[in-house]
């Protein structure tokens, strides 16, 4: 039997020429391609990654990261990739894919190097020498471009290529009011002051031709170029340009969009279990609730945070019950924990090198809590961590000595977190595509 690959699909983004080489998207995958072909490998998925740098950590590269917990997960065995600096410009990322592949019994190919492996002392050295000089060269290149864009902001020049609405690029390079953005962009923000989602802003500006991703509203909101500053590390010049929004109003915005402490757990089986996902952009489905005929009806639904297409929902009982039953029919004939208590060991396992990653994240943005970016991220971290907080106490609850695995008869004696335990433990995820009816739920087990 042939064995899976997973190959890995990286550009960085290219603003000018101290940029990474660009390699195409199709040009990689016609390498990873070849390199499958030629070593009798079976391509079953690639993950791509658009304007990604092979230095950010692993936390940050969603593709890599993705990849790589799908070998972990037994999907495929062996992660690709067209040349070593697509897959990571890090030494400390590449030990640590190598070694979690490794360790999950996969392997790490690139088409130009061959296998990266820690498994001997000399392809340790090997991987290693050829990695630094990967790190060396965009370090190298990183030292270069700072020290041109420090010199753009102090002329008043943006050292970035895009433009944020309210300005357009005048005389020079420097940035200059946009008479047919900045208007709605002031508004925006009045907006946001006075209480106004995010949702309804972006829906604003977009009303206005102002079209904006949910994530692009919140960085518009968080950015201080409105206020007439340029920023670049520690270098700041406040007044590279004219100002379209006051600093009380700035202010404002940012005291509504201070993190308001971790979400309450919801008692919906599948909630924050992450198995449940959206067959038309992939992401994480969500509970709600719709209202019908004067009664509220719970459901599960495409995260309204992202951009899908196609936003999918669901009842929450039919969902839940196409879970249960499948993973009832997996469980079939069990008994006792061994079999469950090996998925949940390879799971807070994962949960384990999460917190890891969270916590180095974390302590590297010690004392820049007042950044606003600094301070959003470690939001996004606090917020991840306490998911996996609520996943170890499920994992902890199904491993107890008194949970005794039969589908037909113990399943409704389990507690809530002892049946969510046996979900992940059995299921890998619950696909939920447009349409009607259970048959638009696919199950996929752990291990196919």
């Amino acid at each position: 039997m042939k064995r899976r690959a997973l190959g890995v699909v990286r550009v960085s983004r290219v603003g000018d020429r101290g940029g990474d080489r660009f390699v195409s998207p199709s040009e990689q995958r016609e390498r990873i391609a070849a390199a499958c072909e030629r070593d009798g490998l079976e391509l079953v998925d690639t993950e791509l990654e658009l304007d990604v740098s092979g230095g950010a950590p692993l936390v940050k590269r969603a593709g890599l990261r993705r990849a790589v917990e799908r070998v972990e997960a037994g999907e495929a065995e062996v992660l690709v990739v067209a040349y070593l600096d697509r897959l990571v410009r890090s030494l400390t990322v590449q030990a640590e894919v190598v070694s979690r592949v490794e360790a999950a019994g996969g392997a790490v190919l690139t088409a130009d190097v061959g296998e990266l492996s820690a498994g001997s002392a000399g392809s340790w050295l090997s991987g290693t020498m050829l990695g630094a000089v990967a790190e060396y060269a965009r370090r190298s290149t990183a030292e270069r471009t700072d020290e041109a864009k420090r010199r753009a902001v102090e002329r008043g020049v943006p050292p970035f290529p895009n433009v944020p609405p309210g300005y357009r690029r005048g005389e020079g390079g420097r940035l200059e009011v946009d008479p047919a953005t900045a208007p709605a962009v002031a508004r925006a923000f009045r907006l946001r002051a006075e209480g106004a989602t995010v949702k309804d802003v972006r829906a604003y500006l977009r009303a206005q031709g102002v079209e904006r991703s949910y994530h692009g509203v919140q960085a518009l909101l968080h950015s201080r170029i409105v206020l007439g500053e340029l920023h670049f590390g520690e270098k700041v010049n406040e007044g590279a340009h004219p100002a379209i929004v006051d600093e009380a109003t700035w202010r404002r915005v940012q005291a509504v969009s201070l993190p308001r402490g971790r979400r309450p757990a919801s008692d919906r089986l599948l909630a924050r279990l992450g198995v449940l996902r959206c067959a038309s952009c992939g992401s994480r489905m969500v509970t709600g609730s719709t209202d019908q005929g004067g009664k509220r009806y719970p459901m599960y639904r495409c995260s309204p945070v992202g951009d899908c297409q196609r936003r999918v929902t669901i009842s929450a009982d039919l969902a839940e019950r196409v879970v249960v039953d499948e993973t009832r029919r997996l469980l079939a004939g069990m008994r006792g924990s061994a079999s469950v208590e090996a998925g949940a060991e390879q799971a807070a396992r994962e949960l384990g090198r999460r917190q890891a990653d969270l916590d180095a994240a974390i302590q590297s943005f010690a004392g820049l809590e007042t950044e606003i970016a600094a301070r959003d991220r470690l939001a996004e971290l606090r917020a991840a961590r306490d998911e996996a907080q609520d996943r170890l106490a499920e994992l902890t609850a199904a491993s107890a000595p008194a949970v005794v695995v039969s589908a037909g008869e113990d399943w409704d004696r389990l507690s809530l977190d002892g049946r969510r335990a046996l979900i992940r433990a059995v299921v890998a995820e619950a696909t939920v595509a447009p349409g009607r009816g259970p048959d638009r739920v696919t199950v996929k087990p752990r291990g196919e």
